[in-house]
């Protein structure tokens, strides 16, 4: 079997709107496989930047298939048997922080990104009071969050239009408001300008 790539199937280009932190099955199974079908089917139009949450991932493996791979749809649809194969290609690229900081950084100054979607287990919500603003190699999802938004903020002066909607798929209680609270704690610890505090994150 040929290795799926953009060479051996075709990828359409997409605006790059979404990053995602996390790379494992639910996200490409399940979000990412819904990004497909609103692409298709209600003109959605988006892509996806994957951000390899931890040190050792897939970034490399979906880098190799151009962000390209199959769901395999088995159950009743409609009250009717269904077994299909279906190629997503919502990914454009994959990018490892700890070793591509830089292009991980420049996501924020794309204007048209609009989502960040995470789930990067139960033990990625966590504050690490140890990480620092210019860490490459930050261990923390919301430490890596934080200099994303923070690098947002100042790229567009604070421009609220510009505001991302985040949608934390962590199997934890309450993980949107311990996302919250952890980048609020990263704020006060590096001293960020007080104008980027008073924003506010919205529940």
């Amino acid at each position: 079997m040929k290795e799926l790539n953009k060479e051996t199937a075709d990828k359409l280009s997409r605006p790059e709107r979404i990053i995602q932190f996390g790379e494992g099955n639910f996200l490409r199974a399940f979000v990412d496989w819904i990004v497909y079908h609103m692409n298709e089917k209600a003109g959605f139009n988006s892509s996806i930047v994957v951000v390899q949450p931890i040190e050792k991932g897939m970034a490399d493996q979906l880098h190799k298939q151009d962000g390209l791979y199959h769901v395999n749809l088995q159950g009743l649809e409609k009250g009717e048997k269904v077994n299909k194969l279906e190629k997503i290609d919502v990914i454009s690229r994959a990018l490892n922080p700890y070793i591509e900081y830089e292009a991980f950084v420049k996501l924020a100054e794309q204007p048209e990104m609009r989502f960040v979607i995470s789930n990067t287990t139960e033990a990625g919500i966590v504050f690490d009071p140890s990480c620092r603003l210019t860490d490459a190699s930050a261990s923390s999802y919301p430490d890596k969050l934080t200099q994303l938004l923070y690098h947002r903020f100042r790229t567009f002066g604070g421009d609220t239009s510009k505001g991302l909607i985040i949608f934390p798929c962590e199997l934890i209680f309450l993980n949107g408001h311990k996302l919250k609270e952890a980048i609020y704690q990263y704020i006060d610890l590096w001293e960020l300008d007080e104008a980027f505090k008073s924003l506010g994150i919205a529940n």
